[in-house]
C-alpha cells in the first residue's frame, strides 16, 4: 500500500514582522515557487487567509490567475482559514463565525472556489471551537497532532496515520486531517540545510509503518523558505535555492514506488472507521500548536499592548451587538483588527499603524456611608478581620492582608463558605506551608527582580455606591498605588482593582485570587472557548496553568472565557465570576495541586504574562469582578447546567 503524502503551506502576509513593502519580494521570494512546484504535477495545499489573497492581488494579480488556473484543474487545492488569521479559542462564536463567512465569501469572489477543508489558525482549537466550524459548513479540519495526542493518554499513535473525527462541544462530529508539528518542523530543518536529502529520507522511513494510509509531510509558512521573516536574531541574512531543495525532495518521492503525492481533500474518504475522538479535557481544554511556548496567552497578555488591543475588540463587538444594522465590512474590520499578527512580533511602525486609543483610567469615588438596619459591620479590633452581614452574604476581610477575603458565604449555600483563606498550617507539608489568600494581586516583575503584592497591613474605609455598601482601601506599593473595592448588592459581591500607575509593568500581574475552602475533592469549572456552548471539565489530576515554561515564558495557559464568565467549584457548590472584556480582556488560570490526601484548586486572573513577544509600555487596565453563587445541576443530562442563583449585570 502507498503512503499518500500532503501538505498545507500557510501564506500569511499579515505576518507580524513583515512590513507591507515587502509583499511583492515575499510573493516572488515565496510563493511563486509553490505554484511552480504544483505545476510539475505535485498537488500541493495552500491556506491563505482573505486578507492575504487580497493583498497578493494588490501586488501581484498574475499570481491569483495563476493560482485559481490550477485550483480548476485539480494541481493544487485551497485549504480556508477565514478572512484573516484570528485566535478562535480567544474570540467570542459571533466573531468566529463572521470570520468564517467573510473569507468564504472572499474565496468565491476572487477564485471562484468554495473550500470544503479548513486549517485552524495556529493550530488553537477546543471543543466549542469545532462547532462553530461545523455551522459554517466544514468537512473537515486540519488540526495539529502533536498536542492533542500528548494530552490524551488514552490515543494510539495509529490514529496518527490515516484521517480522524473529532467530537464537538455540542456531541457532533467532524473530520480532522493531522498536521504534524516535528515532521514540519524536520522538513523546515531539511530546507534549511541542517539535514540532507538522505537524512530526510529516513527519516520518513523510520516514521512511516507499512499500514500509513496518510502523513502529513509540511502544514506550516511558506514565507521561511528564501526569505526571513525578521523575528528573531538567529535568523540567516542572506539566503537562497530553498525552494530548490523543496522541489528536489518532492520530485525524489513522487519518483517512489511506496508514496503518492494527494491533495489533503482527497484524503477524506480514507477517514478511519473508529469513534470521534474527544479533543480537549480539564487539564488541555484548548490545544495549539508546537512546544508549550505557544500557548495562547501570546495572544492574549503579552505583545506591544494585547491586553488593550483585545479589550478594544470586545469593545467594538459591543458596538456593533447594539447595532440595528451592520455590513459585512464592520464585521471585517473588526475580525482584523483580532488579527493573530497584530499580538506577538508586530512592527513599531505597523503598531503606531493601529492608533490604539488608551483606555481611561478613573480612580473610583464612593459616597458617605449611612447605617443600613439590614447590614451589619463589625471591626474584630484584635484580630483586625472586618465581618459585614447581610440578609443574603457573609463577609470577612483580613485588614492585616490588605483586605484579603478570610471567608465568603451565600445564602443560597446556607451560609457555608465556598471561597477565602487556607491559612499557614493548613496543608501539612512544608512545601504548602503558606496562606493561600482570596482576592489579592501579586506581580512578578522580571527586570527588579522581585514580587509585589497587595497583602499588606490596611485601614478600610467604608462608602456607599447606588445604594449599596462598600469597602475599599488605598495601597502604595513598589509597581505603584492600588486601590481595592467591594460593593455587596443582594446576593452578589463585585470587587475590583483600580491602579493609579497604567503603564504595564514587564511583569506577569495576577490578581483576583480564589481559594476553594472545600480541600477533600478536586475543582471542576465551565466556561466558554470560542463557540456558543459553555464546556464543563471536571479536573482529575494535578493542573497549574500559571507555572511558567522557563525563565522567559511565565505561564503554561489560560482559558479563553469567551463569554467574560467562568464558574468555578467543587462538588456540588461554587462561585461564578462575571466580568465585562470589553473594560480589560483579562483571561482566568485554575490550579489544583493534590497534598497528601487533600486538595488546593484555585482559579484567578491575569493582565500580563511574559514570552519573547512581551515589549514595554503597554497599558494596564483597572480590573472588576462580580462573584454570585452557584450549584451544580445533577439533573442534568450533561451534567454540565448551573442553576444560576444570581446572574451579574
Amino acid at each position: 500500500m502507498n503512503t499518500a503524502l500532503y501538505t498545507v503551506f500557510h501564506l500569511n502576509l499579515a505576518f507580524s514582522s513583515i512590513e507591507k513593502e515587502q509583499h511583492v519580494e515575499v510573493v516572488e521570494r515565496c510563493y511563486w515557487p509553490l505554484l511552480k512546484i504544483a505545476e510539475l504535477g505535485i498537488p500541493v495545499g495552500l491556506e491563505l487567509t482573505a486578507y492575504t489573497l487580497e493583498c497578493i492581488n494588490t501586488v501581484a494579480p498574475a499570481w491569483i490567475e495563476q493560482f485559481k488556473a490550477l485550483l480548476q484543474s485539480g494541481h493544487c487545492e485551497l485549504i480556508a482559514s477565514g478572512d484573516s488569521q484570528i485566535i478562535g479559542p480567544l474570540i467570542p462564536a459571533e466573531v468566529n463565525s463572521a470570520n468564517l463567512k467573510l473569507g468564504q465569501d472572499s474565496y468565491q469572489r476572487l477564485l471562484g472556489v468554495l473550500p470544503k477543508v479548513a486549517y485552524l489558525n495556529e493550530q488553537a482549537v477546543s471543543a466549542g471551537l469545532l462547532d462553530v466550524y461545523i455551522d459554517a459548513g466544514f468537512e473537515a479540519v486540519v488540526v495539529e497532532w502533536d498536542n492533542p495526542f500528548s494530552h490524551n493518554p488514552d490515543w494510539q499513535k495509529e490514529l496518527l496515520m490515516q484521517p480522524q473525527s473529532l467530537k464537538s462541544a455540542s456531541g457532533r462530529h467532524i473530520k480532522v486531517i493531522w498536521n504534524h508539528a516535528i515532521a514540519f518542523q524536520k522538513f523546515q530543518r531539511y530546507v534549511h540545510g541542517e539535514l540532507t536529502l538522505e537524512d530526510y529520507l529516513q527519516y520518513l522511513l523510520k516514521v512511516l509503518k507499512p499500514d500509513t494510509v496518510a502523513f502529513p509531510v509540511y502544514g506550516s509558512d511558506a514565507e521561511v523558505f528564501d526569505f526571513r521573516p525578521g523575528r528573531y536574531h538567529t535568523e540567516a541574512e542572506q539566503i537562497s535555492g530553498e525552494w530548490q531543495r523543496v522541489e528536489q525532495l518532492f520530485v525524489t518521492l513522487d519518483a517512489m514506488d511506496n508514496y503518492c503525492w494527494r491533495l489533503p481533500s482527497k484524503l477524506l474518504a480514507k477517514k478511519a472507521d473508529t469513534l470521534s475522538l474527544p479533543l480537549t479535557n480539564a487539564h488541555y481544554p484548548v490545544s495549539v500548536k508546537k512546544q508549550a511556548k505557544y500557548n495562547i496567552t501570546r495572544w492574549a497578555l503579552s505583545g506591544r499592548n494585547d491586553l488593550l488591543l483585545n479589550s478594544i475588540c470586545y469593545r467594538k463587538l459591543a458596538e456593533l451587538k447594539s447595532q440595528q444594522n451592520t455590513d459585512d465590512e464592520c464585521w471585517r474590520c473588526l475580525c482584523r483588527l483580532w488579527a493573530s499578527d497584530l499580538r506577538t512580533h508586530l512592527t513599531q511602525t505597523r503598531y503606531d499603524a493601529l492608533t490604539l486609543t488608551k483606555m481611561a483610567s478613573v480612580a473610583p469615588t464612593f459616597a458617605a456611608w449611612h447605617d443600613d438596619k439590614d447590614l451589619r459591620v463589625h471591626y474584630d479590633e484584635a484580630r483586625r478581620r472586618l465581618e459585614v452581614q447581610t440578609p443574603k452574604i457573609r463577609l470577612i476581610l483580613n485588614g492585616n492582608r490588605g483586605l484579603a477575603i478570610e471567608t465568603l458565604a451565600f445564602a443560597s449555600h446556607n451560609f457555608e463558605a465556598v471561597v477565602g483563606t487556607l491559612s499557614h498550617g493548613h496543608f501539612d507539608h512544608i512545601s504548602y506551608g503558606a496562606d493561600f489568600y482570596s482576592n489579592h494581586l501579586l506581580l512578578e516583575r522580571f527586570r527588579d527582580r522581585d514580587r509585589v503584592a497587595d497583602l499588606n497591613r490596611v485601614e478600610y474605609q467604608l462608602g456607599e455606591q447606588d445604594g449599596c455598601l462598600v469597602i475599599y482601601c488605598r495601597q502604595a506599593l513598589n509597581s505603584g498605588a492600588v486601590v481595592k473595592w467591594y460593593r455587596l448588592e443582594d446576593e452578589r459581591l463585585y470587587t475590583g482593582f483600580h491602579f493609579e500607575e497604567t503603564c504595564r509593568p514587564e511583569a506577569s500581574v495576577r490578581l483576583g485570587f480564589m481559594t476553594l475552602l472545600d480541600c477533600q475533592q478536586r475543582a471542576w469549572y465551565q466556561t466558554r472557548l470560542g463557540g456558543y456552548e459553555d464546556e464543563f471539565f471536571q479536573i482529575t489530576h494535578d493542573m497549574d496553568q500559571g507555572a511558567p515554561i522557563s525563565s522567559i515564558v511565565s505561564s503554561s495557559s489560560a482559558l479563553g472565557a469567551t463569554a467574560g464568565a467562568i464558574c468555578f467549584g467543587n462538588q456540588f457548590k461554587g462561585i461564578r465570576i462575571d466580568w465585562d472584556p470589553a473594560r480589560c480582556a483579562a483571561l482566568p488560570m485554575i490550579s489544583s495541586k493534590k497534598i497528601d490526601e487533600q486538595y488546593l484548586n484555585r482559579l484567578w486572573f491575569s493582565l500580563t504574562e511574559a514570552d519573547e513577544t512581551l515589549k514595554p509600555n503597554g497599558q494596564l487596565l483597572d480590573f472588576e469582578i462580580c462573584i454570585s453563587p452557584v450549584v451544580l445541576d445533577t439533573d442534568s443530562p450533561k451534567s454540565n447546567t448551573y442553576l444560576k442563583e444570581e446572574t451579574c449585570t
